[in-house]
């Protein structure tokens, strides 16, 4: 018998839970504008190395693991890596958050016009590990107004996506309003990847890196998308 998130029994089988989320709030949006001159703090995890599907087994429950590296400095800087099964099989340059306080909307502007945000926030992508919460192949995002094909969220509004048309250009450095955006001929293979895995149990694991456990010391787990993402800030060297 395995343990479940919630407090479940199961055995040798189960059924698939189809949940389906709201995101009437829009994409992008992740950290509340509390201070203008202060951005939020970075949080700690554990970066992320090829090595980790040797060193922690769990890892090789999830059948993709996505690995998405914010950092506008070093070799690996604003690109996406898909592991298949613990094998590197995709590299895509991306662009991440811009990392800035959006001022939001002046009256009168419009945010696909003026390329400006429904309202005042950073625009940062969030470090850590997440489990896929929805997908979505024609998103519209009520906050910039615009399309987000190929959405795929991790957490509460953010998404790997297609780069809006005319963005294309900027892949390679921190220019999204927090999302990741990617190459119209890319954004199409991660959704599809991810939407062609079956659900399936997976370990729950912490934004940290760490699994989650009962006080026994079992491994919890749920049912959910075998996708792991990893989001990290690290600079590699040449």
């Amino acid at each position: 018998m395995v343990r479940i998130d919630g407090g479940l029994m199961l055995q040798h089988s189960f059924m698939f839970l189809i949940i389906v989320l709201s995101l009437s709030a829009g994409a992008q949006v992740w950290e509340k504008a509390e201070s203008s001159s202060t951005p939020p703090p970075e949080f700690v995890m554990r970066a992320f190395k090829e090595s980790d599907f040797q060193t922690y087994p769990w890892m090789n429950e999830f059948t993709n693991v996505i690995v998405i590296n914010k950092s506008n400095e070093g070799r690996e800087r604003q690109t996406l890596r898909l592991f298949v099964n613990g094998k590197l099989q995709f590299i895509s340059k991306v662009s991440t958050g811009r990392e800035k306080f959006e001022e939001g909307c002046k009256p009168g502007q419009d945010p696909k016009a003026d390329h400006c945000s429904g309202r005042a926030y950073w625009s940062t992508t969030p470090t850590g590990y997440f489990d896929v919460k929805a997908l979505d192949e024609r998103y519209f995002s009520k906050l910039w107004k615009t399309w987000m094909p190929f959405a795929v969220f991790f957490e509460a509004g953010i998404a790997t996506h297609q780069a809006p048309a005319g963005t294309e250009g900027k892949l390679g450095s921190r220019a999204s309003g927090g999302c990741v955006r990617m190459h119209p001929n890319d954004a199409p293979v991660i959704f599809k990847t991810v939407s062609n895995t079956p659900q399936g149990l997976i370990p729950v694991i912490g934004r940290d890196g760490e699994l989650k456990k009962t006080p026994a010391g079992d491994v919890i787990r749920k049912v959910g998308n075998k996708t792991l993402y990893i989001v990290q800030n690290v600079v590699i060297k040449q």
